[in-house]
């Protein structure tokens, strides 16, 4: 007589792994998704430094004419460093408009996000050149920082020049190459950062990161020693 359903025997039944399923995880990036996210951060990056800067206006002649040489010259360094930071801003933008493109022509998910970018940051491309060369706008100004400051929004049309001993500070109503508002821009670039990590596992967790980097390259085979050679 046949017993249903059969005894099975211990040593038959499926092991039961105790480990808990691994967490799920967004798919690899393609690389030039990578580019673009690398493009974004660094532009991200260079307005945050473009934020930190700030300095004190010296335009009258005040103190010893040394003292006055310095902080002329003081001045027009920190004006350097923000031209630097903004070309910088700019020319990553420029790149990350070129992988944008790219992208929203291999993949649909991402169609509406990269129109948006790439229609906002049209205006750079113009901006590029002037940027890239100033022969121009020296030969109109004069080479004078007032006008710089004037053109990024940082000084009122109607004021000559900031009052003396003023802190020169970059708030997200700069606007950056005389176009788009920092604080615009920022937003935009971050928004397009976070639609791609949605999507794509861009950057390893700190922990992640620090295993991935400390696992030991896999042996080729026919590299490694045997006992016999030790």
């Amino acid at each position: 007589m046949s017993v249903w359903p059969p005894k099975r025997d211990s040593a038959d039944k499926p092991a039961i792994s105790a480990e808990a399923p691994a967490p799920w995880r967004a798919p690899m990036a393609p690389a030039y998704v990578y580019l673009l996210a690398d493009n974004l951060d660094a532009a991200l990056a260079a307005g945050e430094d473009l934020l930190k800067e700030n300095f004190v206006w010296n335009g009258a002649s005040l103190g010893s004419p040394r003292e006055i040489d310095a902080a002329r010259a003081e001045q027009r360094a920190a004006i350097g460093t923000i031209r630097t930071l903004e070309m910088f801003l700019v020319a990553r933008v420029l790149k990350a408009r070129e992988r944008a493109e790219e992208l929203g022509r291999r993949d649909e998910r991402f169609q509406r996000m990269t129109k948006l970018f790439v229609g906002a940051t049209a205006l750079l491309i113009e901006a590029a050149a002037e940027l890239g060369d100033e022969t121009s706008t020296e030969f109109d100004t004069g080479d004078a920082l007032t006008p710089y400051l004037r053109g990024r929004g940082i000084l009122a049309a109607e004021e000559p020049a900031p009052q003396e001993g003023a802190r020169i500070e970059i708030s997200e109503s700069c606007l950056v190459a005389r176009r788009i508002r920092l604080g615009e821009l920022m937003d935009l670039v971050a928004a397009f950062l976070d639609t791609l990590e949605l999507h794509y596992d861009l950057f390893l967790a700190g922990e992640e990161a620090d295993l991935e980097t400390a696992a030991p390259a896999p042996e080729k085979p026919g590299t490694g020693t045997s006992s016999a050679d030790a």
